[in-house]
C-alpha cells in the first residue's frame, strides 16, 4: 500500500521528471530509457496498424468531436440514435478530459485495459490515451482468484461474518452496504434475463459483442439520472450458445429482439461527467469499483466490433467515433456468470470466449512498435512491477509505467541502493525503460520514490 507522505515527493517528481535520465554504468547490466513516442505529422504518418477490439494493440489520435444533433432519450430506439445520445450526454469537454492526465507529457504505447490506470495505443496518427481506469490514488483491484472478489463470494463473506482480507481494504460496514447495493442491482438484472423484456422497456443494442465482455444494451433516458444501483443504464448480454459472433448482432425492434438467442451476463453503468463530475465517482461502497473512461474509441456497429481508428478512418470503416465517453463500470451480478476476476472487473472469463481467468491479463497487454523483438514486458501498475520478471541473458526486459505517478526502476533496495548497476531515473506515466543483463543471477529492483515497491529479476 502507498503512504500519504509520498504525495509531496511525487508532486516534485512530476515537475522534475523532464530533466531526468538513465545512468547505467555496470558491466553486468545495461539500461536505456526509451523516449516517449511523438505523434507524427500527417505528411509522415506510417501505414495504419489494424485494430480489432478493446484489447487490441493499436491506437488513435483525434480531436474532440462536436455534437450538433439533439436526441430525446425517451425516443431513442435505433443504434444511430443511441450512439448520438451517448456522445451528446457522456462526452467530456477538453478541459475535463485533460484533467485525467499529468500535464506536459508525451506517451509511449503500453498498458493493459482492466489492469492499469492508463492504456496508450499506437496507430497511423501516433500514440494517444485510450483508457483511464480507477481513482488517482489508492486503486484496489480485487482480481486475485484466491480472494473473495466476485459478487457471490462477497455476499458469502458478509453473511459468514469472517474477517475481511486486508487486500480488500474494506470495513465491515462498507462490505454490508456493498452487498446490499449488489443485491439490488442483481434483482434488476434477473428481472431482465429475457432480452425481450429489455427491448420492451426501451433498451437498445450497440450490436457489438466484445470478447469476455458481451454486448451492451443501453437505455438512453437512464443516462442523465445519475447513479442508482437499482437502475443501471446498461444491461449486458451474449450469444446464448457461448460463441463469438462473426457479424453485428441483432436489435430491438418494436419491443422485441430480432437476432440470435441471447443470455443475460451482467450489468454496466455510464454516467456523464456533467452529472457526476470529472473526479473518479464515489458510488458503490468500498474501494473495489474502478470506473473507467474510454478515449478515441471507434464503435464499429457496421463491423460488429470496437476498435481504435482515428476519426476519418473510423468513419470510412462505417464506425461511430467517440473522442471520449463518460465514466463507465461493469458489474457482474448474474449468478450464472459469477466472475473470479471480481464483480467490477472489465473482463469476465465465463463470457465467450470462455477462458482461464489467470490467462486474461497477458492477452490484454498493449505494446507499441518500439517494443523490442523477443522482450519480456513488466507493467508498472498499481504500485507494483507486474508480469514475468524472468529473462535470459541478453533478453530485453521492457518496463512500462502506466500508473498515475512517476516511478523508477532502480537496482538494489531502498535500504541498500545500487544505482551504479542500473537506474531508470524518473519514469513519467506513459514512459518506458529497457533493461538487459550480461550475466545470470537474481537482481533486486525497487522504486526510489516508493519504498514498498520491490521485486526480483531472475536472469538465466
Amino acid at each position: 500500500m502507498r503512504k500519504p507522505a509520498i504525495i509531496a515527493l511525487v508532486l516534485i517528481a512530476l515537475v522534475a521528471a523532464a530533466c531526468s535520465s538513465a545512468d547505467p554504468t555496470s558491466d553486468s547490466a545495461s539500461g536505456t530509457e526509451v523516449p516517449a513516442s511523438e505523434a507524427p505529422t500527417p505528411e509522415t504518418d506510417p501505414e495504419p496498424i489494424s485494430s480489432t477490439g478493446p484489447d487490441a494493440v493499436d491506437t488513435t489520435i483525434a480531436a474532440a468531436e462536436e455534437t450538433t444533433t439533439t436526441i430525446d432519450p425517451t425516443e431513442a430506439r435505433t443504434i444511430e440514435q443511441i450512439n448520438a445520445y451517448i456522445d451528446e450526454a457522456a462526452s467530456f469537454d477538453q478541459v475535463a478530459a485533460d484533467a485525467q492526465f499529468p500535464e506536459g507529457l508525451t506517451f509511449a504505447a503500453g498498458g493493459a485495459p482492466g489492469y492499469s490506470r492508463y492504456v496508450f495505443r499506437e496507430n497511423s496518427a501516433g500514440v494517444v490515451p485510450t483508457l483511464v481506469e480507477g481513482p488517482l490514488d489508492d486503486t484496489v483491484r480485487c482480481q486475485d482468484i484466491e480472494l473473495p472478489c466476485s459478487y457471490l463470494e462477497l455476499k458469502e463473506l458478509h453473511e459468514s461474518g469472517r474477517p475481511i482480507p486486508d487486500e480488500l481494504s474494506m470495513t465491515v460496514g462498507e462490505l454490508e452496504l456493498l452487498v446490499a447495493q449488489l443485491d439490488q442491482l442483481s434483482a434488476f438484472a434477473l428481472a431482465h434475463r429475457d432480452i425481450d423484456s429489455a427491448c420492451a422497456e426501451g433498451f437498445v443494442s450497440d450490436r457489438i459483442q466484445t470478447a469476455n465482455m458481451g454486448t451492451h444494451l443501453y437505455k438512453g433516458e437512464f443516462i442523465a439520472n445519475g447513479f442508482d444501483p437499482g437502475q443501471p443504464e446498461i444491461l449486458l448480454y451474449a450469444l446464448a450458445d457461448d460463441t463469438m459472433p462473426s457479424a453485428p448482432l441483432g436489435q430491438c425492434v418494436d419491443g422485441a429482439w430480432t437476432g440470435e438467442p441471447m443470455q443475460l451476463i451482467g450489468t454496466s453503468f455510464i454516467i456523464p461527467p456533467q452529472i457526476i463530475g470529472t473526479d473518479h465517482p464515489e458510488t458503490f461502497a468500498g474501494p473495489l469499483d474502478n470506473w473507467h473512461i474510454h478515449y478515441n474509441l471507434c464503435r464499429g456497429a457496421s463491423e460488429g466490433r470496437d476498435s481504435f481508428l482515428p476519426l476519418a478512418e473510423c468513419e470510412a470503416a462505417g464506425g461511430n467515433f467517440s473522442a471520449s465517453l463518460g465514466w463507465m463500470i461493469h458489474a457482474w451480478v448474474d449468478p450464472d456468470h459469477d466472475n473470479d476476476l471480481g464483480v467490477f472487473s472489465m473482463w469476465n472469463p465465463t463470457v465467450a470466449p470462455i477462458s482461464d481467468p489467470t490467462a486474461i491479463f497477458e492477452s490484454r497487454e498493449v505494446r507499441g512498435s518500439d517494443f523490442p523483438d523477443g522482450a519480456e514486458q513488466s507493467l508498472i501498475s498499481d504500485f507494483d512491477y507486474r508480469g514475468d520478471l524472468s529473462v535470459a541473458v541478453g533478453q530485453p526486459l521492457f518496463f512500462n509505467n502506466v500508473d498515475a505517478v512517476p516511478h523508477t526502476v532502480s537496482a538494489g533496495s531502498f535500504d541498500t541502493p545500487l544505482l551504479d548497476e542500473f537506474d531508470s531515473g524518473l519514469l513519467d506515466p506513459g514512459s518506458n525503460y529497457e533493461l538487459s543483463f550480461d550475466e545470470p543471477g537474481v537482481y533486486s529492483v525497487f522504486c526510489s520514490l516508493h519504498p514498498d515497491m520491490q521485486a526480483s529479476i531472475t536472469v538465466e
